[in-house]
């Protein structure tokens, strides 16, 4: 019995064999469902304990409970399913082409109740970049200063001379 065949109760039916794009496909639309489930539940988050983190992040106590189940139970899981989405998203087609990595950070400074907000302007800013990582510089109960990391990957078509050339083209030439 071949790979192609299989049986469903006891009757051969035909199986399609599966294709490396078809599996591409198949887990970025996983990953792009997880992810967008995953910010649902943040966003549920956010409004069920929105009083709280507002007090918390107003308030004079360096502890806050509610932001660190956020980061923990959102925030670290999206930057990975995040990084994952967008790996799964880029092009194999890449031979013969150039790719250059940019790194980028952005400093933001801003009050505490505006930081989610200032973060926001900034990665809609600079939207073809993937975020990185998040560095708190420093922060106090008035004010923080962050430092986002971003990369940003750039493919490039190689130079005309590069290129090689049509063997009918070398006839061609004029030689003079």
């Amino acid at each position: 019995m071949s790979p192609e065949d299989a049986s469903v109760n006891g009757k051969p039916t035909k199986v399609q064999p599966v294709k490396r794009d078809d599996r591409v496909r198949r887990a970025y639309g996983i990953m792009a469902e997880i992810r967008g489930t995953l910010y649902q539940r943040l966003a549920d988050y956010v409004l069920a304990n929105e009083n709280r983190i507002r007090n918390e992040t107003l308030g004079e106590e360096s502890y806050s409970f509610c932001l660190q189940q956020m980061d923990e139970l959102y925030l670290n899981k999206l930057g990975v399913i995040e990084r994952a989405v967008a790996e799964l998203g880029r092009s194999d087609q890449r031979e013969g082409l150039t790719t250059t990595t940019t790194y980028e950070t952005i400093e933001v400074v801003a009050r505490r109740e505006d930081l989610p907000q200032k973060v926001a302007d900034a990665l809609a800013e600079h939207g073809e970049s993937d975020l990185l990582d998040v560095c708190v510089l420093s922060a106090d109960e008035k004010q923080a200063e962050i430092l986002l990391v971003l990369a940003r990957e750039d493919t490039d078509a190689p130079a005309p001379s590069e290129r090689a050339k049509p063997a009918d083209d070398a006839d061609d030439e004029d030689p003079s």
